[in-house]
């Protein structure tokens, strides 16, 4: 049987996938970040360093292009002290010298090497390395040249730049502060809109972009440490005051940096910028505050003129992708967007002319993967077979010639090489952990180059996750999971524990699915252990979740929990018939917006369940941002009604059953102060529900102890309480 406590050792049961791969400029090799110890202690030393091995695209060839030493003398120069793992005085932390990712020259002979606080240069040729950037100050996002010849990297909310051969860094950007970023995008951007940079080099390496972004009007959360200490984070609450953002551009060479003319600029959204391929233009996306407008901007990058060439409208709200790719004549580019109902690629030019749909069909693209243009095909993953599975198509680019790449039913996240040959395909059905293997972009498999951790988990006869259909009415099918315990009897009656879709960062309502066949991570493998424990486990896709179409997610419109309620009840009614169920004992859980929704599960009439269990459950969506508040409950005036009936606070006097509240109390999406106004409203109605805190942890609760704890505690409280 499966524990907690192992569920949270090492190794981990979920595989050992590749980290940080990064595929050489002529897509001829794959490099990848791999910690060589072996053992119970796999990657616990903060301290001890990686390599970076190496596989060859044509046979999957490993080798190591650079050894742990190597990396060690080049990034930590003198003598060197080892830190044993288990030594008290280790705080967990990421020594601000160990390697984090790295980046391959664009000719191969060379790599940078990327920590915390420190950058260093490495020449395979002469393998010999030299120090760029150290000391203590921390750095981030740092990105070499197209070049080759600059690195330009985050330090103090400002852009720096530093040569390839040596010398001294300097500031590129104007000084930033905390407030007035240069390059560095905030926790907003970050966060909720998904910017993993704000700066970004011109393909000829001459110039660099980055987003200015001013919050000294956005609301500020306070963070306060076990040890006192207290941070901030920009947190724009709903109806508040959003980040002011602009784009600069200036010549790597100086001069004077020019702003781009996006008016209206102001109270709007820019959440992707990309250089044009012929360094001339800048393409930029403007979303607007109701996030029912995005805008495809063509910026001139010498003179900051602009003008919109395509608008994309939709009468419900805009889910940005990353799917934004320009062909080589600068001209043609492609898009996706779900005008159709569902998301599909389309063709423009610069001009607005659309010129081709490239998918269409009852089924939705989830992610443009590569161009190949000499080939004229666009490769993408869809739901095409199924909304279950992902895999991964051609279709030439005038709409013809659609052809799935990949067979193995499951899902698989294609990693495409530069020239578009091959690709690392990440592969995983709901009952084997991920499998790494290189294919060609015929789909011919190559080799495996991490294997699948299915052989690990065989010692715990896990039951297996059953997918399923459940029919709530005459004209309505939703999709289900199911975990039935070992040894399962259909005469028999099994108490049910009922698992709400949720997760990092606010799983379980628009853009969450859990009935399908990919790996469901340490989640599932918690559900199946309970399923070993003799409770039946099921989960249901309610309206509002993803894989079907963007009209299903339409229903949270203006109002949470009321659709994603009436479908999960429907679910309960449904377990209900069967005859191996016993409704007197169906329990519930969910994390994030999963235990926003057990809230109302445990509140609101009917009270179906006896037994939840909330993890860092939002109370009142007025305390959440305004990006994600906003973009599904539209103005928190206007639509104040809405706004009001989402929160489960006003049925805290029905609360009758056992409940337990799990939260990190430095939660940057689900601020404490959601469980402390819950716990207030419950005493002011002579009520009480058991809290587990984790201090200084924040919305995933992922160290191994930590982790042990709760999954413990999680199920404990279901063994006694369901």
């Amino acid at each position: 049987m499966l524990t907690p406590e192992r569920l949270a050792s090492l190794p981990g049961l979920n595989g050992d996938p590749m980290q940080e791969p990064h595929w050489s400029a002529d897509g001829s090799h794959l490099a990848f970040l791999h910690s060589p110890e072996a053992g119970p202690h796999a990657r616990r030393d903060p301290h001890a360093q990686p390599e970076i091995r190496v596989v060859e695209a044509g046979d999957g060839k490993p080798s190591v292009l650079l050894s742990s030493q190597a990396v060690r003398d080049a990034l930590e120069p003198g003598p060197h002290v080892p830190v044993a793992p288990d030594d008290e005085d280790d705080d967990d932390g990421i020594p601000p010298t160990r390697l984090t990712d790295f980046a391959w020259a664009p000719d191969g002979h060379g790599v940078l090497l990327i920590a915390s606080a420190s950058l260093a240069w490495y020449d395979l040729r002469s393998a010999s390395a030299h120090m760029l950037i150290s000391g203590s100050a921390t750095l981030s996002d740092a990105a070499l040249s197209p070049d080759g010849k600059t690195v330009a990297f985050v330090r103090d909310h400002s852009v720096w730049l530093v040569a390839v051969a040596g010398g001294a860094a300097h500031l590129f950007t104007p000084r930033g502060q905390e407030t007035l970023r240069e390059g560095e995008p905030d926790w907003p951007y970050r966060s909720e809109l998904g910017v993993r940079a704000a700066f970004w080099w011109s393909p000829d390496s001459k110039q660099i972009a980055w987003l200015e972004t001013d919050d000294h009007a956005v609301a500020r959360y306070e963070i306060r440490e076990s040890n006192g200490e207290m941070r901030s984070i920009a947190y724009p609450k709903p109806g508040g005051a959003i980040p002011g953002v602009r784009v600069f551009v200036r010549a790597v060479s100086g001069g004077t940096a020019r702003r781009m003319e996006l008016d209206p600029a102001e109270n709007v959204y820019l959440p992707r910028v990309e250089w044009l391929p012929d360094s001339k233009e800048l393409a930029i996306e403007r979303l607007s505050r109701t996030q029912k407008v995005l805008e495809y901007l063509i910026v001139d990058a010498a003179t900051g003129r602009s003008y919109v060439a395509v608008t994309d409208r939709d009468a419900y709200w805009i889910n940005l992708s990353d799917d934004l790719h320009f062909l080589s004549d600068s001209r043609r580019f492609v898009i996706s967007s779900e005008r159709a109902g569902y998301r599909h690629l389309y063709l423009y030019d610069t001009s607005g002319k659309q010129l081709a749909q490239l998918t269409q069909g009852p089924w939705e693209v989830t992610h443009l993967d590569a161009v190949d243009e000499k080939a004229g095909l666009a490769y993408f993953t869809s739901t095409q077979r199924s909304p279950l599975e992902r895999q991964v198509y051609s279709v030439r680019l005038d709409g013809s010639g659609l052809t799935q790449v990949t067979q193995e039913p499951g899902t698989h996240r294609p990693f495409f090489s530069p020239n578009e040959q091959s690709f690392l395909d990440t592969w995983s059905d709901r009952n084997t952990p991920p499998r790494q293997d290189l294919v060609r972009a015929d789909g011919q498999r190559v080799a495996t180059v991490t294997p699948s951790a299915a052989p690990l988990l065989a010692s715990f006869a896990l039951p297996p996750v059953e997918l399923t259909t459940v029919k709530l009415h005459p004209d309505e099918s939703l999709r289900a999971l199911m975990i039935r315990p070992p040894a399962f009897h259909a005469g028999e009656r099994y108490p049910v524990l009922v698992y709400f879709p949720g997760g990092p960062p606010m799983a379980g309502g628009p853009g969450e699915q859990v009935a399908r066949d990919v790996w469901g991570g340490d989640t599932m493998l918690w559900l199946r252990s309970m399923a070993q424990r003799g409770y039946l486990v099921f989960a249901l896709d309610h309206h509002g979740t993803r894989g079907q179409s963007h009209l299903f997610e339409e229903p949270l419109h203006y109002r949470f929990s009321a659709a994603e309620m009436s479908d999960q009840r429907d679910g309960v009614r449904f377990l209900a018939s069967l005859p191996y169920v016993d409704a007197s004992r169906i329990g519930v859980c969910g994390w994030g917006y999963g235990g926003f929704l057990v809230l109302h599960a445990m509140l609101h009439k009917p009270l179906l369940y006896k037994a939840g269990f909330a993890g860092a459950p939002v109370i009142d969506w007025h305390y959440y941002d305004a990006i994600f508040g906003e973009r599904y409950l539209g103005d928190v005036v206007t639509y104040a009604d809405g706004w009001n009936a989402s929160t489960p606070l006003e049925d805290v006097a029905n609360l009758k059953s056992p409940l337990l509240v799990a939260q990190g109390t430095a939660d940057e999406y689900v601020h404490i102060e959601n469980t402390d106004t819950l716990l207030n409203r419950l005493l002011d109605a002579g009520k009480y529900a058991d809290v587990l805190l984790f201090p200084d942890r924040g919305h995933t609760i992922d160290d191994p102890q930590a982790k042990r704890i709760l999954y413990e505690r999680m199920t404990a409280f279901f063994l006694k309480n369901l």
